[in-house]
């Protein structure tokens, strides 16, 4: 099939198989993770001066094969890339620059570091993966004729080369001397399979990959099906973790405990075990080449004692880790040359007791480091049967982890304001929360959601999507709180922000307001402020990074309202809680402030609950038809101006990212209304 032009809107064939049969290897993440492994698929196209030319697919970086589209499988001139291989040597950067040159569209994604491997073969599909099974295989002593007793002559084997040109031409030459392979074995590193078809080299992958698993299976079920119970409680453990970062900035932390993954930290060995090089140098670009093993040594009765235990023990651990990286960063830059050095800090945590937990500076980034602890557990583990584990040497692992592509990517990018930091924002399904959660959000920060209301905190949390933790939580009840900052320290390993939102307003004289609804209102805006601040404070205090409490209060705390007495009182009562916060908590480095907005009536679909209650109410205490309330609340305030979730939002920013040594103070939101100014 003949186009004008690589890059239209008419797919080839050849790119569509590319694409379905990427998604498929892609699907799999015993097979490829988070980016990883790649594919690629050759073809013909007839360019804009009527020129039949040689082309190949190859993955963009940053793409991930499971939702492979054609954007991410960039068009490269073949013959051009071809003629690389006569070049005795070159370098990773000019490498990179070359591959651009051959790009049809210079507005393409920069193809993958193993491009010139795909071009110098001659298959039409190749596909490459970091499969688990091949890898549990590989990397022990005797790997190589383990893998030969199974797999025969039905691939080609080579020991791990670093990614980049030599890997490239050692491929192309093993290959060319057993032209009858269907892949190529890299040791330590992956499994590379070719074909005609998109399928047939996917059917060839998949099939090297089950006999791999095959030889193992039930000794991986059996890790599978072991359980255990934890015995730390998520407080107890991540905030004093995520406090020992706190010289290199904030970091979001992921704790996974299922029952064989505790169980399976729990057997003999395998503390040196998971100590060991990771299954593939890929991952020490998102894990470091080694993790942080933490074992408390036995069984901790209570929350007390489990964490002052912990934490000393934890803080030794990572002392231990600091001192042995920074040691393997001289020896490295004593054999390789000087680098930039990354911070000394763990990505992984393996804790007996807990379970494991990855780090990094985003939601994504400590899920991937999470992602691959896990599976790298259950493959260590789960194949002790085959013989002792070896990874790769450390210069190995050095080489990658520092490997000059990376290297040049430091620094080129400022991290967002609030990246890395967790945000907790009761109310979250309403209006304003959700308003506030979007400009958090935005700003960076991991943002948990607290609302009693399970479908509207359902919804607002499927609106923002991203880094968003939904929690059920009654803001009234001890225990609920307890619950749910335990939810939020699992999930994120600690909290910075708190916005204490949740509210509920009734209108009633004094005189006709029942006691039942005063005490609903007090619950909500006065007790549920006490408890918010309380059960976020104390993770705060064993974090020791400070933090930001910002209350949402009211234009009513100064300007109340006739007929809304119990909601001006609780929220004043709230402002002064916030008050005494402030005082409390800032030998703490937590600053505590208020915002105080008036008449937020929604944040785009998401109505203001409060104001649809006492909205009709309020329009006939005025005189109005309720569709011309908002209109009314517009034009009293000085500015004529609406008042939005997010305004509300920007101003919380503002305390939350501490951007002036401020605390106790408190911000209108109001447009400006005489009545309300502060004084």
């Amino acid at each position: 099939m003949q186009h004008p032009c690589p890059q239209t809107t008419s797919l080839d064939p050849i790119l569509v198989e590319r694409i379905r049969t990427s998604r498929l290897l892609g699907a799999d993440p015993t097979l490829v993770m988070h980016g990883g492994g790649n594919t690629s698929a050759k073809g013909e196209v007839v360019d804009l001066l009527g020129r039949s030319r040689q082309v190949i697919w190859v993955k963009g970086s940053g793409w991930d094969l499971a939702s492979m589209e054609a954007a991410g499988l960039p068009a490269l001139d073949l013959e051009q890339l071809r003629e690389l291989r006569a070049l005795e040597q070159l370098s990773d950067e000019d490498m990179v620059r070359e591959i651009r040159r051959c790009l049809f569209d210079p507005q393409s994604p920069t193809p993958s570091v193993e491009t010139l491997l795909h071009a110098f073969l001659p298959h039409r599909f190749i596909d490459h993966s970091h499969a688990d099974a091949v890898l549990a295989l590989s990397n022990r002593v005797g790997g190589e004729q383990l893998c030969r007793e199974i797999f025969g002559d039905r691939v080609a084997y080579l020991p791990f080369v670093m990614p980049g040109f030599p890997l490239a031409k050692a491929v192309a030459e093993a290959v060319e001397a057993q032209p009858d392979v269907e892949g190529v074995l890299l040791h330590q590193h992956g499994l590379f399979t070719f074909g005609d078809s998109g399928e047939e080299s996917l059917a060839r992958h998949l099939d090297l990959v089950g006999l791999a698993a095959a030889y193992y299976q039930t000794e991986h079920d059996a890790v599978l099906a072991a359980t255990a119970v934890a015995s730390l409680h998520a407080q107890d453990v991540v905030p004093i973790l995520r406090g020992t970062f706190a010289e290199y900035g904030h970091f979001v932390f992921d704790t996974r405990a299922d029952g064989w993954i505790l169980a399976a930290l729990e057997k003999d060995g395998v503390e040196q075990l998971m100590q060991s090089a990771p299954l593939t140098p890929d991952h020490s670009l998102r894990t470091k080449n080694q993790p942080c093993w933490i074992a408390c040594g036995g069984r901790m009765e209570g929350l007390a004692q489990a964490g002052d235990s912990f934490a000393g023990v934890a803080q030794q651990a990572i002392a231990r880790f600091v001192e042995d990286y920074r040691a393997y960063f001289e020896r490295g830059c004593a054999a390789r040359g000087q680098r930039i050095a990354l911070d000394p800090m763990p990505r992984v945590f393996y804790v007996p007791g807990y379970g494991l937990i990855g780090v990094g500076e985003t939601v994504k980034a400590a899920a991937i480091a999470a992602d691959l602890a896990e599976h790298t557990l259950l493959t260590k583990v789960g194949s002790r049967s085959l013989g002792a584990y070896e990874g790769l040497a450390e210069l190995d692992l050095f080489d990658m982890e520092y490997w000059s592509l990376e290297q040049a990517k430091l620094g080129k990018t400022s991290p967002q304001e609030l990246a890395g930091q967790v945000a907790v924002i009761t109310g979250g399904g309403g209006a304003i929360g959700e308003g506030v959660a979007r400009v958090l959000l935005d700003a960076g920060a991991a943002v948990a959601l607290l609302d009693i209301d399970e479908e509207l905190l359902a919804a607002a949390a499927a609106r923002l999507g991203g880094q968003t933790l939904a929690v059920i939580a009654d803001v009234s009840n001890e225990q609920s709180m307890g619950e749910a900052m335990e939810a939020v320290c699992a999930r994120f390993g600690g909290i910075d922000i708190v916005v204490p939102n949740a509210g509920l307003a009734h209108v009633a004289s004094l005189e006709t307001l029942q006691m039942k609804d005063w005490q609903r209102l007090i619950a909500v805006n006065q007790t549920g402020v006490f408890l918010t601040i309380q059960t976020a404070a104390r993770v705060m205090r064993k974090q020791g990074m400070g933090g930001s409490v910002v209350l949402m209060s009211s234009k009513n705390v100064a300007a109340p309202g006739a007929n809304f007495g119990a909601y001006s009182a609780s929220k004043a009562a709230a402002q002064q809680l916030a008050r005494v916060a402030a005082l409390e908590l800032a030998e703490q480095g937590i600053h505590v402030n208020m915002v105080c907005p008036d008449a937020v009536f929604r944040n785009g679909a998401n109505p203001s609950g409060l104001w649809a209650e006492v909205g009709p109410d309020r329009a006939r205490s005025r005189g109005l038809n309720p569709e011309e309330l908002e209109n009314f609340y517009q034009q009293r305030n000085l500015l004529k101006v609406p008042v939005s979730a997010q305004d509300v939002g920007r101003a919380v920013l503002f305390f939350a990212a501490r951007r002036t040594p401020t605390t106790g103070a408190m911000l209108p939101v109001d447009g400006g209304v005489p009545g309300a100014f502060p004084r």
